[in-house]
C-alpha cells in the first residue's frame, strides 16, 4: 500500500515585476520543489494569440465566463495539481489577485490544489509601485510598455493593498537572500503552529 502524498504548495503572489519570479526561482532552488509559473506556462500561446493589455482586478465571485486570463490560470491549477498529487511539492508564481484578496476566492484555489489548505502557504511580494514601475522600465519588455505609461491603471490601490487572508509578507526592496532567509524563518515558524 502506498502511502498519502504530503506534498505542499507555496503560493508566490504580487503584481508585475514585484520581484515574485526570481523570489520564487531562489525558493524553488533551495527547496528543491517544482516551479509552476504563470507567466512560462501560458505567455508563449497567449502571445500567440496577440495578448492583450491585462490588468488583474480583484473579483470575489468566479467568472459567468472565462476570460484568456481565467484559462491561463486554469493551465496553472490543473500543472499544480497534477503534481501535487503525485507527491511533487510546488511553489507557484502569478499575481492571484482575486485570490489572495478575497477569503473566499483563496478557498477556491486551494480547493482546485487538492490537499489540505494547512498545506498551502501564501507568500505576497510587497513591493512599493514606484519601484515596480522603475523596475518594469528596467526590463523593457513589450508587455509593460503600455502600463508604464499608465501605471496608475494597473497599480491601483486594490491590485497593491496586503491580502485579506493569511499570508508571509516578502519585502521587495530586501537582497534576494534577504528575502528568503525571513521568508523560511518565517514559514518555520508558522509551520510549527500548525
Amino acid at each position: 500500500m502506498t502511502e498519502e502524498p504530503t506534498s505542499q504548495a507555496i503560493i508566490v503572489c504580487g503584481v508585475p515585476a514585484s520581484g515574485k519570479t526570481t523570489f520564487a526561482h531562489d525558493l524553488s532552488r533551495e527547496l528543491r520543489w517544482a516551479i509552476l509559473d504563470l507567466d512560462t506556462l501560458t505567455n508563449p500561446l497567449f502571445e500567440h494569440m496577440g495578448g492583450e493589455f491585462l490588468v488583474d482586478v480583484p473579483t470575489a465571485q468566479p467568472a459567468v465566463r472565462a476570460s484568456v486570463n481565467d484559462i491561463r490560470y486554469t493551465c496553472l491549477f490543473d500543472t499544480a495539481r497534477e503534481n501535487l498529487a503525485l507527491g511533487n511539492s510546488v511553489v507557484v508564481v502569478a499575481p492571484f489577485t482575486s485570490e489572495r484578496t478575497f477569503p473566499a476566492a483563496w478557498a477556491r484555489l486551494v480547493d482546485r490544489l487538492g490537499i489540505p489548505a494547512a498545506r498551502v502557504h501564501l507568500a505576497w511580494m510587497d513591493t512599493p509601485p514606484e519601484e515596480v514601475v522603475n523596475r518594469m522600465r528596467l526590463r523593457g519588455a513589450d508587455r509593460d510598455l503600455e502600463k508604464v505609461k499608465e501605471p496608475e491603471r494597473f497599480l491601483t490601490p486594490d491590485v497593491t493593498r496586503a491580502p485579506g487572508v493569511e499570508h508571509i509578507r516578502i519585502d521587495g526592496l530586501l537582497t534576494p537572500g534577504g528575502q528568503l532567509e525571513r521568508f523560511l524563518t518565517d514559514l518555520g515558524v508558522r509551520e510549527s503552529v500548525h
